[in-house]
């Protein structure tokens, strides 16, 4: 298991892609346009620092790693069913539970400016952005 107090621990061995980059870049974008002026920022707050400690602790952990190697061993299709079955999940769970849409976008709105944050620092510590994709062969 890893040591949750070495932040270096917490970023993969390469520079991030800019397939990354650009996906993290576009749903940034495309959640905070559809704000309203009206966040909640406990809200936001509560999905930014839970999206940084699955990031960072929680990924450390023995779940978030045996988790982690199993998403990364599925091929394209199986990861995108994966991703599907996730939001399919969160979607039937917010229709059954009523939670009103704003606080789901403000939710998403803290938890994607996490992940910016996530992906800068990952863009600092490995000095720029590679390629489009990750060298699998390595």
């Amino acid at each position: 298991m890893r040591n949750v107090f070495d932040v270096g621990s917490y970023f993969p061995d390469r520079p991030p892609t800019w397939a990354e980059v650009l996906a993290t870049l576009s749903g940034v974008v495309t959640v905070v346009a559809e704000q309203d002026g009206s966040m909640s920022l406990p809200v936001a707050a509560a999905g930014f620092l839970l999206c940084l400690v699955a990031l960072g602790p929680g990924a450390a952990t023995a779940g978030g790693q045996w988790l982690g190697r199993w998403f990364r061993g599925l091929d394209g299709v199986d990861r995108g069913l994966a991703l599907f079955v996730l939001f399919a999940t969160v979607a039937v769970v917010s229709l059954v539970t009523r939670v009103p849409e704003s606080g789901l976008t403000d939710a998403l709105t803290g938890t994607l400016l996490a992940v910016l944050l996530y992906l800068l620092v990952h863009v600092v510590r490995a000095g720029g952005v590679s390629g489009w994709t990750t060298d699998t062969a390595d």
